[in-house]
């Protein structure tokens, strides 16, 4: 088992050292990119800054509590894009028949599918979501790896949300679109401030479309940490872990081999 660990460890830091190389064919477009990733990022920000200056709170939240929100979403997705992005391509893989070729190897085909795409723009995330922590007024030594857990927990439960929208390919035929947009949903919910979401909207929230582990825990665990939130927080993300492996699992069993073959 350990072997097989530190063999995907290697394989991982090839795969992303030639995702940099490739970036780097062109120094300039790389450095753009990730800069007007950074601005987009920022712009967004800008529009909550302007709206909390003049509404003063959200049903309890301040811009602080943005900031944190805004620090772990950013750091999750930009994860999720730079080292886990192919999982988004897997329908695309079902649809064509190019599964195959990851089956036939003998590495984990999840891993191989899920570190064949990168967007190294994403870099500007990162860039924002350490921006805005430091932004947030909440630093210390403890509120930082508070926000990295909860930032790495996040991007978690963001693969495994995004594995169960890819694994509806094995049951419906051209689903990319359709599991990108609720992806796009769930991000989009994440995004809000977590305290405008009551009653049954917590309950969905948390849920089936559980954006809640992403603002709501993470932001509560790093501004004041406690062990009730913190166990719910892995527990949700533990389940959604699992649900989507299971999830992958049982669609493999009932998927039928395309008709392309391939050697990766």
């Amino acid at each position: 088992m350990a072997a097989r660990f530190l063999k995907l460890c290697k394989l991982f830091l090839f795969i992303q050292k030639s995702n940099i190389k490739t970036a780097f064919l062109n120094k300039s477009d790389a450095l753009i990119n990730v800069i007007m990733m950074t601005i987009n990022n920022l712009s967004f920000v800008f529009m909550w800054w302007v709206i909390f200056e003049n509404k003063g709170s959200v049903n309890g939240w301040h811009f602080e509590e943005m900031a944190l929100l805004f620090a772990v979403m950013n750091n999750a997705f930009a994860t999720f894009a730079l080292f886990a992005r192919g999982i988004q391509l897997l329908p695309e893989y079902i649809d064509n028949g190019n599964l195959d070729n990851f089956l036939t190897t003998p590495q984990s085909s999840l891993f191989l599918i899920s570190t064949s795409e990168s967007t190294f723009a994403n870099w500007g995330d990162y860039i924002t979501g350490f921006l805005m922590y430091f932004l947030s007024g909440y630093v210390s030594w403890k509120s930082f790896w508070l926000m990295v857990l909860c930032s790495f927990l996040a991007f978690v439960l963001l693969y495994s949300f995004r594995l169960i929208m890819s694994c509806l390919a094995f049951l419906i035929s051209d689903s990319q679109r359709l599991g990108d947009n609720i992806f796009m949903a769930m991000i989009t919910f994440a995004s809000q401030p977590a305290s405008i979401f009551t009653g049954w909207y917590k309950v969905l929230f948390l849920t089936i479309i559980p954006a809640g582990f992403i603002s709501l825990y993470p932001v509560s665990i790093i501004k004041d940490f406690n062990w009730p939130n913190f166990i719910i927080l892995i527990g949700g993300v533990s389940a959604f872990w699992i649900i989507s492996l299971l999830f992958y699992r049982w669609g493999l069993k009932h998927y039928s081999s395309g008709n392309r073959f391939g050697v990766r």
